[in-house]
């Protein structure tokens, strides 16, 4: 296991170095652009590089190494495949070590977040990527194997890059045995998109029980993240109207306020899915993590939770009649086993102002994407100080490592 290095020329606020090397990153992403693909993920990739060269997409760009310097502007003002450390590892050990970070929560930003964005539109879009022909679902997963198998070697690298492998599959035998597979392998942390029933069940079926037991045996978090979340509703029509045409678009998600508003609908349903079905009743250790979805809405939902399990005897059949299989309040469920990674854009001040819940939110920086903005941890740490040093360590620290546990 690698340690931070100490630095005497660290890229953050003076307030902050006293936590260096023990701060976390809840929400970064490697960024191989679609050149060094092939080199990064294996010759499986190719039909898919030769899809997307000619993408108008950031990721198209063509990079020829990771070698922007890694000084303050490379560090903070650099984004997408040129920022220092987007797709070389050791780079990206050295970004951490300048930031002060000792581990990073790893999401996919290329293969894996394509070839999952892929595989839901497969069949419904026939014109997307028409050079793939044949099981294009099949296909998608290939691609997501490629990705897994990259997360399998980079967390052999290094436990500081607490890299999150895609657990999508067809069904549930499948599903189980490529989350084995990770976590055999050394994965520490898998992302289940939200949007879709896991391996085809509910994330409270009983045939899940084996994924959650893997992943709390190992301290492994189950992460939701936006990026292949936009079918959560039949349709998005919702989004066709003047007011909401002409603004930026992601490669996660479109930036208009309809989709920004809504991006946390489908993990709260997930999550709802979980708190009232009993998976953390059951596997009291689990660790669940919704990154870059927005945080305003964690605390809010164990009030309407509580509310609808405090009435619940309202809506059974009558006594002797099956009730919910939890034992806490849903609140005490989200205050146990939940995190949430932030903006740096949101009010997390007012958050645990109004609602004295600090142990649920992370630091993030979504490094390399522009969402994670310039200035991340000034702007989060301007917030917290009012507070003291107690929440500023929790904010940066504390509730990380719970992510990321030894």
């Amino acid at each position: 296991m690698t340690t931070p290095q100490a630095h005497d020329n660290l890229a953050i606020p003076d307030a902050l170095k006293v936590y260096a090397g023990r701060m976390y990153d809840a929400d970064g992403h490697e960024y191989t652009p679609v050149n060094m693909w092939e080199e990064q993920f294996g010759s499986v990739v190719r039909p898919f590089v030769e899809a997307n060269l000619n993408t108008s997409l950031p990721i198209a760009r063509h990079v020829e190494a990771d070698n922007t310097p890694m000084d303050e502007e490379g560090i903070w003002r650099t984004k997408f495949g040129r920022a220092p450390g987007a797709f070389d590892m050791d780079r990206r050990l050295e970004w951490m070590d300048r930031t002060g970070i000792h581990r990073q929560l790893l999401f996919a930003g290329s293969i894996g977040l394509y070839g999952t964005a892929f595989y839901f539109r497969a069949d419904e879009y026939p014109d997307l990527y028409k050079s793939i022909q044949g099981n294009r679902k099949g296909y998608a997963l290939e691609l997501i194997r490629a990705y897994n198998d990259f997360c399998i070697r980079t967390a052999r690298r290094s436990d500081r890059l607490r890299v999150v492998g895609i657990a999508l599959q067809d069904n549930v035998e499948d599903l189980i045995a490529e989350v084995r597979r990770m976590i055999d392998g050394g994965v520490r942390a898998v992302w289940l998109p939200a949007a879709t029933l896991p391996g085809g069940v509910s994330p409270a079926h009983p045939d899940l029980y084996p994924i959650w037991d893997m992943l709390e045996q190992s301290n492994s978090p189950v992460l939701a993240h936006v990026g292949a979340d936009s079918d959560f509703l039949k349709t998005n029509a919702w989004r066709n109207a003047p007011a909401f045409q002409g603004w930026k678009a992601g490669e996660e998600f479109q930036m208009d306020p309809w989709t920004l508003s809504t991006l946390h609908l489908p993990v709260q349903n997930f999550l709802t899915t979980m708190v009232f079905g009993g998976v953390f009743e059951r596997f009291p250790g689990l660790r669940f993590g919704s990154c870059e979805g927005t945080g305003q809405w964690a605390a809010p939902l164990g009030q309407l939770l509580d509310m609808w399990h405090a009435n619940s005897h309202k809506f059974t059949f009558g006594e002797g009649s099956e009730v919910l299989p939890i034992k806490l309040r849903p609140s005490e469920y989200i205050r146990r086993n939940c995190k949430w990674s932030l903006f740096d854009i949101e009010p997390v001040d007012e958050y645990i102002s109004q609602f004295n819940m600090p142990e649920l939110y992370c630091y993030a920086s979504d490094y390399p994407h522009p969402e994670g903005g310039k200035t991340p941890m000034q702007d989060q740490y301007d917030k917290l100080s009012k507070f003291g040093d107690g929440i500023v360590k929790q904010f940066f620290c504390d509730n990380g490592e719970w992510l990321m546990p030894n």
